[in-house]
């Protein structure tokens, strides 16, 4: 079987990964640009379970699962220290109780914690403006450049052919199936075509005939110099502002701060948004006093690849029998991902997911209006 996977991302080089296990031994990515350099590496690295579907929270506790066996077998820095969801008004504790309720019965032990515990957990954060927090100890960040270059040499040498700059302009199709992929370097023909192109995915299915409802959502991390460390936790969301600002700390000391700020879809990734810097910085160094003495080096812009229901795409592409996508993670791909290796791996191998949630989240929900809604789209 002859594989053409368009999109060298995390989610693309997984679904290789997976498939080359199962003994697909003809593989070959293709990447726009060069591998990571949508939105795998423009990226806060972390994850967690702690959702509000069905589908997010048992897909998502899978991979965290795979998260911690590539953490044991590949010795790369992939850390279980939690996320704090903070509540700053006391009627946010209720619905924090309510969705730790909700995590419990799909066995992720979210709880609710107190302001001495907060502060225990996170001792430079001012816990007089806030009423608790909802802590999810599954959670966690990963070292993204090591993971992502062990990911990217392991499926190299497993025999899978990675080519950069190589952009595909259309699809062709006949009689039921997808023949060959039309790039600049020529055509490319395979047996089976995978699309995780994140928003690229829309143009290349048009191309066919078929709607990939995705918007690309800009998103404005920013990056501090390196500090002792100041943020204990994966990652600290500050639930109760507008935007939901969040904060990380990388292993080497930086610190990245982010929220949702409104921004128009698919605008270029060098557009400048100074004011985004201070919505971002004002909420957390309330948060984080400490935060007022820090200097910022620099911010980036990266998509959202979202999605109407802010869940991935995942599987067939009716009504051709040989392709298939894995895109729209609506900012989660990078988390999701030793997952959704799995699951397209074994809609091409063995003709389903083989976890039945998956099957919920294919494209034919949009023609049927089963919509599966997320309200918790953080980083």
């Amino acid at each position: 079987m002859k594989v053409l996977i368009i999109g060298a991302g995390v989610s693309g080089l997984f679904i290789a990964y997976e498939l080359l296990k199962r003994g697909v031994g003809e593989i070959t990515i293709v990447d726009a640009k060069t591998p990571g350099s949508g939105a795998s590496l423009r990226n806060v690295a972390c994850f967690r379970s702690s959702f509000t579907s069905p589908e997010h929270v048992i897909l998502m506790k899978e991979s965290i699962k795979k998260w911690l066996e590539i953490r044991d077998s590949w010795g790369v820095g992939i850390h279980q220290n939690g996320y704090i969801w903070v509540a700053r008004k006391n009627e946010t504790i209720d619905v924090f109780k309510k969705l730790s309720q909700f995590h419990n019965s799909y066995g992720v032990p979210t709880r609710i914690i107190g302001k001495d515990e907060l502060k225990e957990k996170e001792p430079y954060m001012n816990i007089d403006i806030v009423e608790g927090a909802l802590y999810d100890p599954t959670a966690g960040k990963m070292n993204l450049m090591e993971v992502f270059t062990e990911l990217y040499l392991r499926v190299k040498k497993m025999g899978a052919k990675i080519i950069p700059y190589t952009p595909i302009e259309k699809l062709v199709v006949s009689g039921g199936r997808v023949k060959s992929a039309i790039s600049p370097r020529g055509q490319l023909d395979a047996d089976v075509f995978i699309v995780a192109a994140a928003e690229g995915s829309k143009k290349i299915l048009e191309s066919i005939g078929v709607d990939v409802p995705i918007e690309p959502v800009p998103r404005h991390p920013i990056v501090t110099e390196a500090y002792s460390e100041i943020i204990k936790a994966g990652l600290v969301i500050d639930w109760d502002t507008p935007g939901s600002p969040h904060i990380t700390q990388t292993s080497h000391g930086s610190i990245i701060l982010a929220r949702d700020v409104k921004d128009e879809p698919w605008i270029p990734l060098n557009s400048q948004r100074l004011d985004a810097i201070y919505k971002i910085v004002k909420p957390l160094s309330e948060l984080y006093p400490a935060l007022r003495y820090i200097n910022i080096t620099r911010y980036w812009m990266g998509y959202y690849d979202m999605t109407p229901d802010h869940h991935p795409i995942y599987g067939p592409v009716h009504p051709f029998e040989n392709l298939y996508i894995a895109a729209g993670f609506s900012g989660h791909g990078l988390m999701m991902a030793p997952m959704t290796g799995v699951v397209i791996a074994n809609w091409v191998v063995d003709g389903k997911p083989g976890i039945e949630v998956a099957e919920n989240l294919t494209l034919e929900r949009f023609k049927t209006g089963k919509l599966v809604k997320e309200l918790a789209v953080i980083g």
